[in-house]
């Protein structure tokens, strides 16, 4: 499949515990925002600053960003303690 064939994010939005990535194929995924410490962390203004790509979602303040294919395949970090 070529990049451009695939679902890119449109918009990302939060709450409390998650992030909630709208994608151009109408789906909604969301992810618990303790897999992303860096991101848990940021400030309302350094979430809201983001730049969306074909490949991911970066966040140029925080210097760290959401792989595309890792996020619609479910493949992502899980926190260091997960299963403990």
């Amino acid at each position: 499949m070529d990049v451009t064939d695939r679902a890119v994010a449109v918009s990302i939005s939060f709450d409390d515990e998650m992030v909630w990535v709208k994608l151009t194929d109408r789906r909604v995924i969301g992810m618990p925002l303790d897999f992303f410490p860096w991101l848990e962390k940021a400030s309302p203004k350094q979430r809201e600053r983001y730049e969306i790509s074909p490949i991911s979602i970066y966040w140029p303040d925080l210097e760290d960003g959401i792989d595309m294919h890792a996020l619609i395949t479910g493949q992502w970090a899980k926190p260091a303690n997960a299963g403990s």
